[in-house]
């Protein structure tokens, strides 16, 4: 039986003939979070999520939704500027440069009042990696 502790968040991992349980890494738990940014940015912008997760700039929306979940991150979670880019796969100074680009635009109310709902939607949701909010690790349900 897989028992798990119910403060880290653990995830399978094929090992030869069987599985293994290991805890996710920080950076993968970044990396999701950042994702969910990237869905929640998606679903108010109109930009697919492939889009705005892709590695090359594709187009001018993409990437100004992209910069906007990067600052979402900078102000939602006080990531600083490398762990955004990290998690973004972007690097410390694109993270910075969107982060002053959307402080910029919050100057215009209606783009600052929709910033204030994302971050709103942001604080409210539970977090994907707090395990004590299912009221039972979910690794144990499974085993």
């Amino acid at each position: 039986m897989i028992k798990a502790q119910a403060t880290t968040m653990m995830t399978a991992v094929a090992a030869g003939n069987g599985s293994s349980v290991q805890p996710l890494c920080a950076a993968g738990m970044d990396q999701t979070r950042a994702h969910f940014i990237m869905d929640l940015v998606a679903l108010a912008a109109g930009v697919p999520a492939a889009q705005i997760r892709s590695e090359t700039r594709n187009n001018a929306r993409a990437a100004r939704a992209r910069q906007i979940a990067m600052y979402l991150a900078y102000v939602s979670f006080q990531w600083p500027l490398a762990r955004i880019g990290a998690a973004f796969g972007r690097d410390r100074t694109a993270a910075g440069y969107a982060c002053r680009l959307v402080e910029d635009l919050r100057d215009d109310r209606g783009f600052d009042s929709r910033l204030d709902r994302l971050e709103t939607c942001l604080k409210n949701a539970p977090d994907p990696f707090d395990v004590k909010l299912l009221g039972t690790n979910l690794m144990e349900m499974v085993a």
